[in-house]
């Protein structure tokens, strides 16, 4: 009798050990999908919502695009099955459009020549990016080999392409964010002003005020480093 009713405690202990370990993790996902919601406005615009950064995002009423990505991927999806559609794929494998697409690709460096900071120069300029996407695409899986190795080759250049994409992008935010008055300090900074108030109304820990310490020996380096050059 003593030995059912350890076990009977013993089973009890389990399935209370079992339904707190679900109720935590059902409480991590709750807290990670509060979190996705609060970052809703930066996941669209992938900048802060600052001056530095106002030619970099499309208004639609509340919400902010991302200019490069609302632009530049819809566009190049969209003429990559536009040329497939209307069987222009063959018209488009041929060496002037090949060179053309370079020409289009080629925009990019209007960027970090600063010849593309506003915002109707950004949009032609990503307009034409995602154009000369598609083109080269449709050279790459016209070229006399197998579909599988074009296809791997346009792999390779898509992933490419997107790595170079993304690095100048987080490099572009990280580098207007270190010269800005209160560089990092994005617990306070007007930026991430929406993400914070949603946090506080979904009741979440803003982390983003861990970076004020940073933000502060940055802000002392730069004086220091002011200092000994004058």
């Amino acid at each position: 009798m003593k030995h059912m009713e350890v076990n009977h405690n013993s089973a009890n202990n389990d399935e209370s050990i079992i339904n707190s370990n679900s109720k935590q993790r059902i409480g991590r996902i709750k807290k990670f999908l509060l979190y996705i919601k609060s970052f809703l406005p930066f996941i669209l615009s992938h900048h802060p919502e600052c001056e530095r950064f106002k030619e970099h995002t499309l208004n639609l009423g509340k919400v902010k695009l991302c200019i490069g990505c609302f632009i530049g991927y819809p566009t190049a999806v969209c003429a990559f099955f536009l040329i497939r559609i209307l069987n222009l794929h063959f018209l488009f494998s041929t060496h002037p459009f090949f060179i053309l697409s370079l020409i289009f690709l080629g925009t990019f460096f209007l960027s970090p020549l600063n010849l593309a900071k506003y915002k109707k120069i950004k949009i032609v300029q990503k307009f034409l990016i995602g154009v000369g996407t598609a083109m080269l695409f449709n050279w790459i899986m016209e070229r006399p080999f197998s579909y599988f190795i074009n296809l791997r080759t346009a792999f390779i250049v898509f992933y490419m392409l997107l790595t170079l994409l993304n690095i100048y992008h987080a490099y572009g935010i990280l580098g207007s964010c270190y010269v800005c008055e209160t560089p990092f300090n994005w617990g306070k900074c007007s930026g991430f002003c929406t993400i914070r108030n949603r946090m506080e109304k979904n009741s979440i820990d803003n982390f983003l005020i861990k970076f004020e310490n940073f933000s502060c020996r940055l802000l002392e380096r730069r004086i220091e480093k002011n200092k000994n050059l004058s």
